[in-house]
């Protein structure tokens, strides 16, 4: 599931060759302000999108959670379930919430 405004997602998604993804992966190109303590959430309205990008060859888990401005390093592998908060190197193997890299590939 993407989640993004149309009007962006030309621009703020690169999904590029013999990339795997599993199912229930949501990728999020966009997020909720909340800068505001005293103006409701839903009223402060969302940021400009930041562009994700899965590289070529890498592999998302099922149910993995992408977050706006990631990316997905060359041939990296995300474990399922694991909620990406900040870009992933080339060839590792990353997981968790947040994700992190337990093991080089290379």
């Amino acid at each position: 599931m993407i989640h993004a405004e149309t009007a962006t997602l030309d621009i703020s998604l690169i999904i590029e060759d013999q990339v795997l993804i599993g199912s229930g992966v949501h990728i999020y190109v966009e997020n909720h302000k909340f800068d505001d303590p005293n103006v409701p959430i839903f009223e402060q309205g969302h940021s400009g999108a930041a562009l994700v990008v899965l590289e070529k060859g890498c592999w998302i888990g099922a149910n993995v959670i992408i977050l706006p401005g990631v990316t997905i390093g060359k041939n990296a592998v995300i474990g399922a379930g694991s909620v990406v908060t900040k870009s992933i190197p080339e060839k590792v193997i990353a997981v968790g919430n947040p994700a992190k890299v337990i093991r080089s590939l290379a």
